[in-house]
């Protein structure tokens, strides 16, 4: 009698912690405004000479539970562009939200570990502090009241296998509008210093042939 009361007592209990864990995912249902996701990659740099994991595609856009595809860091780092019109904002509460393939949110994998750092212009950039596995982040915590680039930096050490470090899914701006009147920022186009260099000079030439 007793060894069936302790074993009521131990399904119980799991079944406790199995809705604790799924009520737990369900408030944190990603949305499903492509707006509010990362645009493109700016810049990367990934470890692992096994990375499978390494396509621009993997981290851009909305969150799809059906058909996950992260992009693995392997020690690396990762930049993405929000968007001119989709800007990161300080609103009430947490503000971005990283997401990183684990166990509670994904329901696989080990959640790990990473850094995430903020930027207006891709020169200064913030830090928002460590996360592990899925994980949300406030703008106030930079000092900053919008931010357009985001830097995710890799706290795993092991680059070993196919999916080395952190395994991000998704970036999400929880509050996100247009960059506000006045506000500069680097263009994110590929190519753009290059660019700017040849007109600089082509403009250099110009005046000096006038003089």
């Amino acid at each position: 009698m007793l060894k069936r009361k302790i074993s009521y007592m131990v399904i119980s209990l799991i079944l406790m912690i199995s809705l604790s864990i799924v009520a737990f995912a369900d408030e944190r249902t990603p949305g499903t405004d492509s707006r509010a996701y990362a645009n493109i990659v700016v810049e990367k740099e990934l470890g692992g000479t096994a990375n499978i994991n390494n396509l621009d595609s993997y981290i851009i856009g909305v969150v799809d539970m059906k058909k996950i595809e992260p992009m693995s860091l392997g020690g690396g780092y990762v930049i993405v562009d929000m968007g001119a019109n989709e800007v990161i904002l300080d609103g009430e509460g947490d503000d971005l939200r990283v997401y990183e393939v684990d166990q509670v949110f994904y329901g696989m994998d080990t959640p790990e570990k990473y850094e995430v750092f903020v930027s207006q212009d891709m020169e200064t950039w913030k830090s928002l502090g460590e996360g592990i596995g899925t994980a949300e982040f406030d703008l106030a915590d930079s000092n900053l009241k919008w931010a357009r680039y985001v830097k995710i930096e890799d706290r795993e050490t092991s680059i070993s296998g196919r999916s080395p470090g952190s395994d991000i899914d998704a970036i999400e701006a929880l509050h996100f509008g247009e960059q506000p009147q006045g506000a500069v920022s680097v263009p994110s186009t590929p190519g753009f210093a290059l660019l700017s260099a040849i007109f600089a000079f082509i403009a250099l030439l110009f005046f000096e042939k006038r003089k």
